[in-house]
């Protein structure tokens, strides 16, 4: 079978198998760690909107400036980084977050593997802060370097503080997992057991996935080409396997144990 069949197929193995958390998780408190902005909403969208529109607390870190996502010579990387973080405020402001629920690490976008222990220190200290009962953090299997390395330093910081359910949600990694190149194996083992009793939950988008996607139109420079950038350059926009995940009728988030390393 081909390999994008066989992940289609643990895909909607894992969905079909989760636990349906829609009626109890919008009461617990959360601590949101997006590596690049936009992800919070991919990601996270609908679990937020529940969260705040019942008031419980919810705390975002924007882990980096997202200086990097394209290369054009119409605008500059410290000129995206700008651009980027007014998306995230008001797709923030659209997921029902106050400003200052937002925290900002400005990690260079690509660099976050190099600041691990940075990143873990900082969740340590908003661990410590904010006692969330929910930590939210991308995949430490995730293909992109930047949140695998998110979801590697979650793990450490829980490890550190414990208290908070980890959570990791995924944004890129149906596409390489499982049969992971290098890790074929493990990977497999590590699919299967997603699909265990309580290993993997899912968050309901129905009746709020209009207003997740309009908090995600925040993120226009991720969807289209922006204003300045002309025709003649190539700009590409989020791949539409991702934008259909964050348009589903749920959000998969994989229940993770604490790691030292």
């Amino acid at each position: 079978m081909p390999l994008p069949l066989v992940r289609s197929w643990f895909h909607d193995l894992v969905v079909k198998r989760a636990t349906d958390v829609t009626a109890d998780t919008s009461s617990r408190t959360a601590l949101i760690v997006a590596p690049h902005p936009d992800d919070e909403t991919l990601g996270c969208g609908v679990t937020i909107l529940r969260k705040r529109d019942l008031g419980t607390p919810v705390t975002l870190l924007v882990v980096t400036d997202g200086r990097h996502s394209h290369t054009s010579a119409a605008i500059s990387p410290e000129a995206l980084a700008a651009l980027r973080e007014r998306e995230l405020r008001k797709a923030a402001s659209r997921l029902g977050l106050a400003d200052d629920a937002v925290e900002w690490l400005g990690i260079e976008d690509g660099t976050v593997s190099a600041a691990e222990d940075r990143l873990t220190a900082r969740l340590v200290e908003l661990l410590r802060r904010f006692r969330p009962d929910e930590l939210y953090a991308t995949c430490a299997e995730e293909s992109h370097p930047d949140h695998a390395a998110v979801g590697r330093a979650a793990r450490r910081a829980v490890a550190q503080v414990p208290g908070a359910t980890l959570l990791e949600y995924p944004i890129w990694l149906w596409d390489t997992w499982p049969l992971q190149r290098g890790r074929r194996v493990t990977s497999a083992f590590a699919a299967f057991a997603r699909a265990l009793p309580g290993r993997t939950w899912a968050v309901g988008t129905d009746p709020l996935v209009d207003r997740k996607l309009f908090a995600l139109g925040a993120h226009a420079s991720q969807l289209g080409r922006p204003d300045g950038v002309p025709s003649s350059q190539e700009w590409a926009g989020l791949p539409d396997p991702v934008l259909a995940e964050a348009s589903g009728p749920v959000e998969v988030f994989f229940r993770t144990r604490p790691s030292a390393r």
